[in-house]
Parts: structure tokens; sequence; C-alpha cells
């Protein structure tokens, strides 16, 4: 960017221009299609980038859709069109049917409003090709957003409301108050449209704006500013968190037969926030959206820790995720079918229990309980196991049965075997008969690795 490219000095438009310098929201040569409703908001962006265009060698465009719902829709139109010819800037028109939408949708006029508005930018940016998308919000927005956002319900990421650089949206106003746009209008000489629906406190922005903000700004007449450094403190603070889950995930989180495997133990060693930002991330990937994939969805994904091997929850759009040993599995849909488990299991004597700390893969025996030697393997006929410390018994597959373990994952579970006996189910318990007592003297350290080949 060449730095002569900014040298303008227009009325304080100045702050808005030294804000996309700071951003980097704009370079030269580029096309942005500017979404003008005829407000005050957007008649001052598209003033503004007009004033850049020459200097910047900007190709710009103008979409303004009609809602069809106010009657003053066809006059805010006209204003717009006849704005953008006295600009030279082309001004594509795009009528909407939102109560529609509204109604087939099962949305508020507001949210349809927006969703269509949207798509609509979106199109014309994709028949544009690399075009930006440059949106009037300003800070009064972005606290509307905060307090919008807050008051519904949300975290870190969604109280970071809006960011001026989310290409290709961009939004230069951020740096503007309501007021000051207003008023630089006023000194321009430039007019603009009210939407009277503004007024309208039945619609919950309206009603923040209205009456929300201006008695947060009798408690400090600074209240949108406030927010507006909140909200910047949020998006920098989440960037660098941001990071950190990156580098995580793509050691916790492996693709296996189209599911992700999530390695419990190296989740269980990264602080709980960002244990439940690794899970949200792969619920979000695996279902292919955001919408509806809520806190209590992450926080069921993170009790399955806690389970046994074979413990399933149902989750939105499809999903189910599975204990498996050290390892939860999530997928979408059907799941493929699954070939058993290959494993290592490790065989160590150990002295001193001090610093062993026993879980799903990793267990303590009395190592003189052995008759015939540990192999790791999956169930046969005549496998039996000893569940009292009284000595009862039961077959492998009574067992499987009580625990109501799934029929097409009991051929799958990996078992220490001593000859018949069961030693250990891996991922479940351990027999009673072999398990350490005050008479034991030698201990053996039983530890399951996935992988192939037995140690």
């Amino acid at each position: 960017m060449k730095n002569q490219a900014w040298n303008v000095k227009v009325f304080s438009m100045e702050k808005v221009l030294e804000f996309i310098k700071k951003k980097s929201l704009i370079q030269e040569n580029d096309k942005i299609i500017i979404g003008v409703s005829g407000g005050a908001d957007s008649v001052y962006l598209l003033r503004v980038l007009c004033l850049l265009r020459e200097q910047m060698r900007l190709s710009l465009e103008a979409v303004h859709v009609n809602h069809q719902i106010r009657k003053e829709a066809r006059r805010d139109q006209q204003f717009v069109e006849n704005l953008c010819q006295e600009l030279s800037v082309p001004c594509t028109v795009i009528s909407a049917n939102v109560q529609k939408m509204a109604k087939e949708q099962k949305l508020t006029l507001e949210e349809a409003g927006r969703k269509i508005r949207y798509e609509i930018f979106y199109e014309r940016q994709k028949a544009l090709g690399n075009a930006k998308i440059a949106v009037a919000h300003h800070k009064n927005d972005q606290a509307e957003t905060f307090l919008f956002r807050i008051a519904r319900g949300t975290g870190i990421e969604g109280a970071k409301a809006m960011k001026a650089a989310d290409f290709p949206l961009i939004r230069p106003l951020l740096c503007m108050q309501k007021n000051e746009i207003q008023d630089e209008l006023c000194t321009m000489g430039q007019d603009w449209m009210e939407d009277a629906t503004n007024g309208d406190n039945t619609y919950a922005r309206n009603h923040i704006r209205n009456q929300i903000i201006p008695l947060l700004e009798e408690v400090n007449e600074q209240a949108v500013e406030h927010i507006s450094f909140l909200t910047e403190d949020l998006q920098e603070a989440f960037g660098c968190l941001e990071d950190i889950v990156q580098k995580q995930y793509q050691k916790i989180i492996h693709m296996e037969n189209k599911q992700k495997r999530i390695d419990c133990e190296k989740l269980c060693r990264q602080p709980l926030w960002v244990q439940k930002q690794t899970i949200k991330r792969a619920l979000e990937e695996t279902a292919e959206r955001k919408k509806d994939i809520e806190k209590r969805h992450v926080i069921e994904v993170l009790d399955l820790i806690e389970k046994e091997t074979g413990k399933q929850i149902s989750l939105p759009y499809e999903m189910t995720a599975e204990k498996s040993y050290q390892y939860i599995y999530l997928w979408k849909g059907e799941r493929e079918k699954n070939h058993p488990l290959e494993g290592i299991l490790r065989k160590e004597e150990i002295r001193d229990l001090s610093n062993i700390l026993e879980n799903d893969c990793i267990k303590i025996i009395d190592y003189d309980k052995i008759e015939k030697g540990i192999q790791l393997r999956c169930r046969r006929p005549g496998d039996f196991f000893v569940f009292h410390a009284d000595g009862k018994k039961k077959s492998l597959n009574r067992y499987f049965i009580d625990e109501k373990i799934p029929r097409d994952l009991r051929d799958k579970i990996l078992l220490a075997a001593d000859g018949s006996r069961i030693v250990w189910i891996v991922g479940y318990r351990v027999s009673s008969y072999y398990k350490v007592s005050d008479t034991t003297t030698r201990y053996l350290k039983l530890e399951f690795k996935r992988g192939r080949g037995e140690v």
C-alpha cells in the first residue's frame, strides 16, 4: 500500500481513513460491494469510500435491498439510486420478500431481513470475484451486539462481538459513534433517510438501542466507548487463545475411519477452557455448522472421559460420541464398521506404588497370582471373570450382557488374559482375583497403548 494514498483531509473523515489503514481493511485496486440502505451510517460509508476511490483505484458497487415491508421502502430505494447516480457509483437494487422468508423459516422480521441481506451481499461478492463487502456498523451497533449476546447467553467468542476485518466483510466505521456520523453528514450537507421501524422497541435490538444504552449512558456517558474498548480487548485476547487451541487441537484430535479420535489423556492435560474449546471445535467441524452446538453438548462429551468403554451419547445433527479406552470417538450419521482394536500391553514389575495413578489404561495387579502368563487378545469361548472378592465368577459373555455393553463391541474389547481367566477387561475393570491386597508381595503394572504388537 502506498503511503500517499492516505494523504486525505476532509472534515474528520481522517478518523475513518486512519482506522481503515490501521486495520488494513482496504488495499489499492480493491473491488468493494457497499451495503447501502439509505440510512445515515451507510450513506456516510458510501461517501468515505467514494473519497478513496480515485486515490486507491477502487472499484465500487452499491447494493440496496428493498425488504418490501415499510411503505417508505420505495422512497428509500429511489434516494439510494439518485445518490449513487450523483456519485457515479453503480447500484444494484434487489427486492426481497422478507415477510415470506420470516414465516417459512420461523424467523423474526429482523432476523429474516439480516439473513436475506447477507445472502444477497455474498451472491454479489461471488459474482464479482474477490470483492470485499463493506457494511456500516459503528460503535453503537457494536455495543448493541455485545449487550444482545451476553443477554441471550454467550462465551468469550460471542462477547467479542464484531470485528473490523472479517473478510470478505469489512466494517470501516467501527471507530465512529452514531452521533459523530450524523454530525459529519450535516457538515457536508448530505441528507439521509430515517427508518421509521428504528423506533419500534418490539425489536430486541431497538429495545437495547433506545432504552438500555441510554440508561447505561446515565451511569457513564462514555458507556458505548467503553464497551467498544472491551470488545477490542476481547478480540485480541481471543486471538491469542485461538492460537493455543489450534496447536493443541492438532495434537489431541485426529481423523480415523472418517471419525474424530479424541485423546483423553492429552485433552486432560490442558486447562479446562482449552478442553472446552477443543471439543466445541470438534463438534462444529463434525456437524459442519455452529448453530445449536451448545455448552451442554460440550460438557456431555467431556463427561465421557470418566465413563467406561462403550458408553455413547447422542448429539445434534445425528452426531454420536463414544468412549473407547483412552479415546473418545465422534462421528456423524452411520458409523463405519470398526475392526478389532489393536494395542500394546506393557508389563512392568514395580516396587513403589506411590507415583502410580491408575486409570482406564493403567492397572496394578498381584504378580504372584499369574499362572500361565498374560496375553492381550479378544474374547474366546470359556473365558470367565471373577467379579467379587469371595471368588464368585461369571462367563465373560454374561458379564458383557449385565454391563449392557453393545453387542457389536463385545468382540472388539481387548482383554488381558491368563489362560481362560480374564485378568483385566481393558477400559473396564480388573478381576477381583488379581487385585492387589495386603498380602501382595510383588506388583505388576499393566499399561495399554494403542498400536501394533505386544510387549
